[in-house]
């Protein structure tokens, strides 16, 4: 039974190697926050960031942004195909004068990846102000 689980241990530390190694390759996308930036559990900082886009093919469905001296892990809700197209966005919302990242669109990709944001009242989803950050696809 020791040596099932030495080769358990194995397994799964290879597969932890392999993974940030397909995480590596997948596509990537860069862009700059100009304000303090609330994306799933993180707080990003302004500053310039580099996304790696999961693969899809692969069954993946992790995005991985680093920037500013820091490297957070990030679920979509929902991902969803869209037309494609030349350009990339990532849309935020203000919320309480707060900043969240609401979705990021990849044209070159044609995915829309939606993510959590705070429950707001319905009125005040109507008002909620959008902003927009360019994203450039690498």
């Amino acid at each position: 039974m020791n040596n099932s689980l030495v080769r358990m241990f194995k397994f799964a530390a290879l597969m932890a190697v392999g993974g940030t190694a397909l995480m590596q390759a997948a596509q990537q996308a860069t862009f700059h926050l100009s304000v303090v930036t609330h994306w799933g559990r993180s707080v990003l900082q302004p500053g310039d960031y580099k996304m790696y886009l999961p693969d899809q093919a692969l069954g993946q469905n992790l995005l991985k942004v680093e920037g500013a001296g820091k490297t957070v892990y990030i679920f979509p809700l929902v991902s969803e195909l869209k037309k494609r197209s030349t350009s990339s966005r990532l849309d935020l919302s203000e919320i309480d004068g707060e900043y969240f990242v609401h979705d990021y669109c990849d044209g070159i990709l044609g995915k829309q990846f939606t993510f959590q944001t705070p429950k707001t009242p319905r009125r005040e989803q109507a008002a909620a102000k959008h902003a927009s950050s360019s994203v450039v696809a690498n």
